[in-house]
């Protein structure tokens, strides 16, 4: 077996995985539970976005019946779902994991690679992207593709984060010099910014509080692995916090903002 065969074997292996740990959520009353008291939202939710962030996602995000809402990474469609119900848009989902978005209300889900976007012949005219960009390969590729789809509005929700308590220089935590910002700034594209990152600091603590508090629930559902996956990443994002190791942005491009050299 060579490199490429075992790379691909890998990557098959952790879509499958990350499949299984999202059906077994997305049937969990415990982590509905959860996403309630975490999100302010009773549905099921597998990302960063606070009630605060939710919000704007679902009511300051200018959306038509006229649009094509292209969510990049879209998980289990939750967010996607709210948001093509409440204004009537085209929903196009693209993810690895296995879903069954597909065909809903409108929406069309796509069983892909977010990197090779432009070969799924796609006409958004607003594009989210919570929490997927950092399963990118090539970022500087994605995000091209993703302005090279005329009049497209993005919407891209990142942290970053550094694992390396030692390093000096942590320029790379500020808004304008993320790995995402420093593609945008590269081309010369013109982009807002939301500072989220007490939203984030603060929704790990709010994390923590709630698993503790469900943790017999999900041990009563025979999920007290999925329990001990959740508490882990979360202790690691609040340590990260607590360190001064992370920070999270909300960038806003608009189509009329870009000039590509």
């Amino acid at each position: 077996m060579d490199e490429k065969q075992s790379a691909q074997i890998s990557r098959e292996s952790i879509n499958e995985e990350f499949s299984n740990k999202i059906g077994r959520l997305t049937k969990s009353k415990a982590y509905l539970d959860f996403c309630e008291e975490v999100y302010g939202y009773r549905t099921y939710l597998f990302n960063m976005m606070d009630k605060e962030q939710l919000d704007f996602i679902m009511n300051s995000v200018p959306l038509s019946s006229d649009d094509t809402l292209l969510d990049l990474g879209c998980g289990s469609g939750s967010i996607l779902k709210l948001l093509v119900e409440k204004y009537g848009c085209r929903g196009i989902g693209i993810d690895q994991l296995k879903s069954d978005v597909t065909g809903r209300n409108g929406i069309t889900y796509i069983n892909g690679d977010i990197d090779h976007i432009s070969d799924y012949h796609l006409t958004p005219t607003v594009t989210s992207s919570i929490d997927s960009l950092y399963f990118s390969k090539d970022l500087d590729h994605l995000l091209r593709q993703l302005y090279d789809f005329d009049g497209n509005r993005m919407y891209l929700f990142y942290s970053q984060y550094l694992f390396d308590e030692t390093a000096g220089d942590r320029s790379i935590l500020r808004g304008e010099h993320t790995k995402v910002a420093d593609i945008l700034n590269k081309y010369e594209i013109s982009y807002e910014t939301i500072d989220y990152s007490e939203n984030e600091r603060l929704l790990y603590e709010k994390s923590l509080t709630a698993l503790k508090k469900l943790e017999k629930a999900f041990e009563e559902e025979g999920n007290s692995d999925l329990y001990e996956n959740k508490l882990k990443e979360d202790t690691m994002g609040k340590h990260l916090y607590d360190k001064g190791l992370a920070s999270r942005y909300l960038y806003i491009v608009h189509p009329d903002h870009a000039v590509l050299v």
